[in-house]
C-alpha cells in the first residue's frame, strides 16, 4: 500500500484485492469480543479491514469468511450486517443533507433548484428516488454530482417539507461532506 498525492491514502479491499482510496471503501474493525463492527467514521481503534463500498462485495466477504481470514482470527458477523450498514449509510447521507440545510446550503423546489443550476451556485443535485424522469432530465447538469438514491420520505423529513423532490446543495463547507456521504451510499447500492 502506498499513499498517492492525488488520491490520498490507498487501502486494499479484502475481496477484490484492489488498492483504492479510503473514500471508496468501508472500514471494519474487530471488536473486543471478536465481533465485526463497521467503522464509517474511520476512527475506531484496531486494524482496519476494508471492503469496496458495495452491498454485493460485502455479502461475498461474509459468505467466503474473508473477515476471519484477513483478521487471522475468528470473527463473529451479525446476521443483519448488510441491512444495518445500508441504513447507517442512508442515515449518514440524510444527516449530511440536514447539515447543509441548517447551513443554508440546501435549496428545494423545482424552480429554485433550476435557478441554482443556471447560476452555478449548485454543488450537487439530489432527486427523490421516485422523481419524474422528465424533471430530472430538465435539471440535469453533467458537471454536478447527482444523487437519486434517497427516498422521498427521507428528503421530506430532513428538509422539513411535505413534498421534497428536488434539492440543490449549494457551494460551501457542508457540500463536500454531503457529496462524500451521498456518494458512498450510492456506491453501496450499485
Amino acid at each position: 500500500m502506498r499513499d498517492d498525492e492525488e488520491t490520498g491514502p490507498l487501502r486494499t479491499c479484502i475481496v477484490t484485492r484492489d488498492a483504492k482510496p479510503k473514500e471508496e471503501l468501508i472500514r471494519f474493525v474487530v471488536g473486543p469480543q471478536g465481533q465485526l463492527v463497521a467503522d464509517l467514521s474511520g476512527k475506531l481503534p484496531g486494524r482496519g479491514l476494508y471492503v469496496t463500498c458495495s452491498k454485493l462485495l460485502l455479502a461475498e466477504a461474509i459468505a467466503k469468511r474473508l473477515f476471519s481470514k484477513a483478521a487471522k482470527e475468528p470473527v463473529a458477523i451479525p446476521e443483519t450486517l448488510v441491512t444495518t450498514l445500508e441504513q447507517q449509510l442512508l442515515r449518514r447521507a440524510a444527516d449530511a443533507l440536514s447539515l447543509a440545510r441548517k447551513a443554508g446550503q440546501a435549496v428545494t423546489g423545482y424552480e429554485k433548484v433550476l435557478e441554482a443550476v443556471k447560476t452555478g451556485e449548485a454543488a450537487a443535485l439530489v432527486h427523490a428516488a421516485d422523481a419524474s424522469p422528465d424533471q430530472v432530465r430538465k435539471l440535469r447538469d453533467d458537471a454536478l454530482p447527482t444523487f437519486r438514491e434517497l427516498p422521498r420520505d427521507v428528503l421530506c423529513q430532513v428538509l422539513g417539507r411535505e413534498n421534497a423532490v428536488h434539492v440543490a446543495v449549494t457551494q460551501g463547507p457542508a457540500a463536500a461532506f454531503f457529496i462524500e456521504s451521498a456518494r458512498r451510499f450510492a456506491l453501496f447500492l450499485a
